[in-house]
């Protein structure tokens, strides 16, 4: 094959290429994945109050929490905002886990180095039990 016409195949290729990732691109945008409004009533999430004195557990609707935090957030934060607890009203709630095993409610993250729902007290976690599940096959 000429170089002439090596360079025109390699160009509608090329130009083949960018309207399919323009196509797929407007595809997956328009259907509104990923927002607020794409969060369903009705699933309830566990909170902790930080506040040493207090240590109140809750639940919250997930849709609410998300709601509170796009509300309340910071943007030169990284870490999200507290909730304020309802047992002594300051801002040191916290989205948290509830054990499956021994049913602690624990913050995410609170054994470090490890999985996120790894719970502190009885070393159990749901993410850990899962892909060893999936290693074999289950």
């Amino acid at each position: 094959m000429e170089d002439s016409t090596k360079k025109t195949v390699l160009g509608v290729v090329i130009v083949v290429c960018i309207i399919a990732a323009g196509i797929i691109t407007y595809a997956t945008r328009s259907k509104g994945g990923g927002g607020l409004e794409d969060v369903q009533r009705g699933t309830l999430i566990w909170l902790k109050c930080t506040n040493a004195d207090c240590e109140h557990t809750w639940q919250m609707d997930q849709r609410d929490y998300f709601e509170y935090l796009k509300e309340h957030r910071d943007p030169t934060q990284m870490a999200a905002p507290g909730i304020i607890c309802p047992e002594c009203s300051q801002e040191s709630g916290y989205a948290a886990e509830k054990c499956g095993k021994c049913e602690t409610i624990f913050l995410r993250a609170s054994v470090p180095h490890d999985f996120a729902d790894r719970c502190p007290e009885c070393g159990y976690s749901k993410t850990e039990e899962a892909r060893k599940a999936a290693r074999r096959g289950e």
